[in-house]
């Protein structure tokens, strides 16, 4: 979201606006609820993202982002709801490397001047009802850099959500099995504001039994504590399973290794929750590190083509491969093209 203009009131006077129900008939407690409804961000499907991304995906189909003429219909509604905004957008971060983040996005330095303009303008805390973070596990696993987005001042969400994408994981490229080191889980310590933590665990449809598996041992033995000492400990029963469909190229290649059709993955992703539980004595101080056995059975993948797991989009193009062809046409199609680049060089 856009927060460029994040500005507190700066008129000294406006009129009470008796003569409108809004404010003469319903409490302010209803009226916020109203402003909160009407301020709440979504995706801006008019300037959608690439396909060929990895961080397209449900929910950031396109930029998010708020429609704000509410606040422009007079000073008392400026005055009561200009932060809001804010408070109730979706604030996504990206603890990625540049090419796994869209273009715009925010910082934590950015993030901090909004909640410091915040701050000194309320002179009280405002929570955000949701942080979101993208995550790449070398980038995550270490904590540090975690860590200084939960510290940042003024910084109190009643949810975050850590997503961890098919492409997030250690040698996914490789097919390599999955595996989450632990330390963050063990250093890492959360507002105290917070009352739900979610993380989505992420794969292909193909590996869905090793994202089963990561899932559900993280709900047995991961907790997660606040900066105050409560525990969050893993409501299983909200455990949940999303699975959508995503296309296979990016980065300048189509990854063929997996397609179900022509240019698409499909996906399987569990979401765990945690939420501050009393304490009954018996958690442990360290989280152990989870990895999917080597033993654990898995599928064959379904395009082996010799290893090669993903082709690159200018030899698609040199050797006019059709957009709908199949993984087994392409890789035939590169074949035949580097067999004839190999007899043009031959004949030089």
């Amino acid at each position: 979201m856009d927060h460029s203009h994040l500005n507190p009131p700066s008129f000294s006077t406006y009129l009470d606006q008796l003569q409108s129900p809004l404010f003469s008939v319903l409490p302010a407690e209803v009226r916020s609820e109203i402003f909160a409804f009407a301020l709440t961000d979504f995706e801006d499907l008019s300037v959608p993202y690439s396909k060929e991304t990895c961080y397209r995906r449900p929910g950031y189909d396109a930029p998010r982002r708020t429609r704000t003429e509410l606040l422009r219909t007079c000073k008392r509604v400026f005055q009561e709801a200009w932060f809001m905004p804010f408070a109730y957008a979706e604030h996504a971060l990206y603890l990625t490397s540049p090419d796994r983040a869209p273009r715009r996005h925010i910082t934590v330095e950015r993030m901090q001047r909004y909640l410091d303009i915040l701050h000194a303008s309320r002179r009280e805390d405002v929570k955000i009802n949701h942080a979101r973070i993208f995550a790449q596990l070398w980038a995550l696993e270490p904590g540090d850099r975690l860590q200084r987005v939960l510290n940042m001042q003024h910084f109190y969400p009643r949810r975050i959500t850590i997503t961890l994408r098919y492409t997030d994981f250690w040698y996914w490229e490789a097919n390599e099995p999955l595996r989450v080191a632990a330390k963050w889980v063990n250093i890492c310590r959360f507002p105290n504001s917070l009352t739900r933590l979610s993380i989505d665990f992420e794969s292909i449809e193909r590996r869905k039994e090793e994202v089963n598996y990561i899932a559900k041992e993280a709900a047995e033995r991961w907790h997660f504590r606040r900066q105050d000492g409560t525990v969050l400990s893993a409501c299983q029963a909200e455990t949940s399973i999303m699975k959508w469909t995503g296309s296979s190229i990016w980065g300048g290649q189509r990854w063929i290794r997996d397609e179900v059709r022509p240019n698409e993955l499909d996906y399987h992703a569990v979401t765990v929750t945690w939420r501050p539980a009393p304490s009954d004595g018996d958690v442990p101080e360290e989280c152990p590190d989870l990895s999917v056995p080597r033993t654990f059975p898995r599928p064959p993948v379904p395009n082996p083509n010799r290893g090669e797991a993903w082709l690159e989009l200018d030899d698609l193009r040199a050797a006019n491969v059709p957009p709908d062809a199949t993984a087994d046409e392409a890789y035939a199609a590169i074949v035949e093209l580097h067999r004839q680049r190999q007899r043009a060089r031959r004949v030089r």
